[in-house]
């Protein structure tokens, strides 16, 4: 296994589903330690950003959960009713479901269909995922179908990978056709600046948006 932060891995990305959970599977017992030497406000970020947008929030989905980074800044903010992880890792997930942040862990793939029922979550979010999710329309499409109305959804996106997949194109169209009403789009702004491939050199956009 290579090491995080010196080949290139993480900034390239990658589609590929295996790729992807055998990567974070090696990095697991090392990741938290890593992304706080690199400066990785996002998980905090994105909780207090639910937290002012859906104070009410009670049923909560972390997308791409990995060790559960973001389900504990959203503990830390307050939030104390159920948590839901998914993530393609599953010694991430062994991490994150360790001390009780989450009420359920459960193995999960952004790129294929959410298996949950539409209107059960009262906010979605996904920080740090979206790099290995090159649909994002239909990802956020799901988003949309699980949150209850009036529910948020707060997604990051990379600053390279966001024009490169159009993804203000995306935002505008969930717009049109009603899908959500976004309340900020923010951006781009420092995402790992402890990093030798990020420094300024690749930020992150912040996309909040209550759901129709």
């Amino acid at each position: 296994m290579s090491t995080p932060g010196d080949d290139g891995w993480l900034a390239a990305g990658t589609a590929d589903p295996g790729d992807v959970a055998s990567y974070y599977d090696g990095w697991a017992a090392n990741y938290d330690g890593d992304l706080d030497s690199w400066e990785y406000l996002s998980p905090r970020i994105v909780a207090d950003l639910i937290g002012e947008c859906c104070p009410d929030a009670n049923e909560v989905l972390d997308a791409g959960c990995g060790t559960g980074l973001a389900g504990r800044a959203l503990r830390a903010s307050g939030h104390a009713g159920p948590l839901v992880g998914i993530d393609l890792s599953e010694l991430s997930l062994e991490i994150a479901g360790r001390d009780g942040t989450y009420t359920a862990v459960s193995r999960g793939d952004l790129q294929q269909p959410l298996p949950f029922g539409d209107d059960v979550f009262d906010a979605v979010m996904c920080v740090g995922v979206m790099t290995y999710v090159p649909d994002v329309e239909s990802c956020w499409r799901e988003f949309a179908r699980v949150v209850r109305s009036g529910g948020v959804v707060v997604v990051t996106q990379r600053e390279d990978v966001w024009h490169e997949r159009r993804t203000a194109a995306v935002v505008e169209r969930f717009e049109r056709d009603g899908t959500w009403t976004s309340v900020q789009v923010s951006g781009p702004e420092p995402y790992l600046p402890g990093h030798v491939d990020f420094a300024d050199r690749i930020g992150v956009y912040y996309v909040v948006s209550l759901v129709s």
